[in-house]
């Protein structure tokens, strides 16, 4: 009759020890704690290359430079990249990359450095190509997720307007420091 007392009532109630009252009032403490289940992040996919095409041409024309049909430049010996809008009269231009165009570049490619953060990447090719210069945008930067309504994270525009801004900054110093 230790674990029991007797209550006025004359009945028996259990005796709870200091660790039963101590679970007992965790387990209460965190289910009123508890929040919603934390949500996953929004499957997303990068920008259609026809569209960002498309953008790239309409940030040359902001930038009053006359866009023309790109053409392919030597990295290294034997790997190509396809330039998709190039600057008439100029040896500039812009290539939108995707990760297909990546695997097939291998390390003719150099990879983006991490630590530097926005900066553009910007490539040159070989002999007579020696002095192009070439923005190579990843399509991996520019990705967006398909949820409609208002749990969308980042916006189809968001990612388009990301790559007319980095296509108009490459514009600019180009313009700014003349080249050919």
């Amino acid at each position: 009759m230790s674990d029991l007392t007797r209550s006025s009532l004359g009945w028996r109630q259990p005796r709870c020890s200091r660790r039963g009252w101590f679970a007992s009032a965790l387990v209460f403490g965190l289910l009123a704690c508890s929040g919603p289940p934390p949500r996953t992040a929004n499957p997303t996919r990068p920008l259609d290359e026809r569209r960002a095409v498309e953008i790239i041409l309409r940030a040359f024309h902001a930038e009053k430079d006359r866009p023309v049909p790109g053409r392919k430049i030597e990295l290294t010996a034997g790997k190509r990249l396809e330039v998709d809008v190039g600057s008439q009269g100029k040896k500039y231009g812009v290539a939108y990359v995707a990760l297909n165009e990546r695997m097939a570049l291998g390390s003719a490619l150099p990879p983006r450095d991490p630590a530097m953060g926005d900066a553009l990447q910007l490539v040159r090719g070989l002999g007579p190509e020696a002095d192009a210069r070439i923005l190579v945008l990843h399509d991996s930067e520019y990705q967006y997720d398909d949820q409609l309504g208002t749990e969308r994270t980042v916006t189809s525009i968001t990612a388009e307007r990301k790559l007319e801004r980095d296509v108009r900054d490459f514009l600019v110093r180009a313009h700014a420091e003349r080249w050919p």
